[in-house]
């Protein structure tokens, strides 16, 4: 009696241990996870982050005139994430006029903000496996 009991004593903690293994191995290769998510979540940020002053930068040192036109749209691109900058302008002429035919714009009434620019950034992760999508919005005065 005494050794059978030995036996069923034996045989429950080598199951509890397993367990308890078994638990081990699924919360590490969990916070690996969180770990690589982590990393591409700050990646996408700081290339966000880029992509904006480089918008605010472009914009900059664009010229718009009838010759030029406006910036409409920036697409960019690399191995991990796709870029998207979009303008929209605000202006208090008429829209459909040379300068700004073909952009995206609105006519305002205030002259204090007459050619103030919308910049829409959209970074997005190319990896099936961290699908990540930051948006920065930022209103560009003159």
């Amino acid at each position: 009696m005494k050794k059978a009991f030995s036996l069923i004593i034996v045989t429950a903690f080598i199951v509890v241990m397993s367990v308890i293994g078994i638990m081990i191995l699924k919360f590490s290769s969990s916070s690996t996870v969180h770990t690589a998510r982590s990393f591409m979540d700050t990646r996408a940020e700081l290339m966000l982050r880029s992509a904006t002053e480089y918008a605010v930068l472009a914009l900059q040192g664009h010229e718009i005139n009838s010759t030029n036109k406006c910036l409409n749209k920036i697409d960019m691109s690399d191995n991990l994430f796709d870029i998207n900058i979009t303008y929209h302008y605000f202006v208090d002429d008429n829209c459909s006029s040379d300068i700004w035919k073909g952009c995206k714009c609105s006519k305002i009434e205030t002259a204090d903000t007459n050619g103030s620019v919308l910049v829409y950034v959209t970074v997005t992760s190319k990896n099936p496996n961290f699908r990540i999508r930051k948006v920065r919005f930022t209103l560009q005065n003159p």
